[in-house]
């Protein structure tokens, strides 16, 4: 990511990271290995800084996985909202600028004139939404059992695209995230793919064999690759809840 995602707060977080691990007499090849994470992620969260992570979702997901592991409990540093709030800032500070440059009378009315138009535009936007709100109301005044049958028929079509049989589409992995959960993809043993999904979140991709899937926290994900149900339970480490499923091209779909 763009910018300097470092702070004080975030060094003396990662310091914590670092002490406990060599407390654990744990390298951080070892603690790579063990927790299916990329060194280079590992470093950034001890040395705090988080230019490396392409998302704050994706660092969120490797922080609080690693902070599980040597259970440290702390949250994730705040150095993604700090650059977002100083570029707030920084457009507030101009805009500013220019408007003293304004003479007094001049001032007054553009902002009287300003407050007119605003209190227009709200009120004929209360007006449409009071009209569409009585409309929505006339449709949505319905009885308990046709909003009981609406529920019941979303739930059964969320059902319906678990079911394996539904993915007719050759080569293509389907997954439907029951809770939070990270997902990695290698081919070759190159990761092509990494990314953190919330609860009721939806993935697809087609590729081809031979490849590879790492996810964390197997229990909270569902799917299927070729139209085959995927087991993400049965392999899964106990302590860290991660499976690796390899699809190898010899496999018979």
């Amino acid at each position: 990511m763009e910018g300097n995602l470092k702070s004080a707060s975030s060094v003396k977080i990662g310091k914590k990271f670092s002490e406990k691990r060599n407390a654990l007499n744990l390298s951080l090849e070892q603690a790579s290995k063990i927790l299916f994470i990329n060194i280079d992620y590992l470093t950034a969260i001890e040395k705090g800084d988080y230019s490396i992570f392409p998302s704050k979702s994706f660092a969120k997901a490797y922080f609080k996985k690693y902070s599980k592991y040597l259970k440290i409990k702390t949250k994730l540093p705040d150095v993604f909202n700090s650059i977002q709030d100083s570029k707030i800032k920084f457009k507030n500070v101009k805009i500013g600028t220019i408007s003293s440059f304004k003479n007094d009378n001049y001032s007054f009315f553009y902002i009287a004139g300003s407050i007119f138009i605003l209190f227009g535009v709200l009120f004929v936007i209360y007006f449409f939404e009071n009209i569409d709100y009585q409309e929505t109301q006339k449709v949505f005044d319905s009885s308990d059992k046709e909003v009981i049958y609406l529920t019941e028929n979303i739930i059964q079509k969320k059902e319906i695209l678990l079911q394996p049989n539904d993915f007719n589409f050759k080569d293509y992995l389907d997954l439907h995230f029951l809770g939070e959960c990270w997902l990695e993809i290698y081919v070759n043993d190159e990761l092509i793919e990494a990314k953190f999904f919330d609860e009721n979140d939806n993935y697809r991709k087609r590729i081809n064999k031979p490849f590879k899937i790492v996810v964390g926290n197997a229990d909270a994900v569902k799917g299927a690759y070729n139209g085959n149900e995927i087991d993400f339970i049965a392999n899964a480490n106990r302590l860290t809840r991660v499976n690796i499923i390899n699809f190898d091209e010899n496999e018979l779909d």
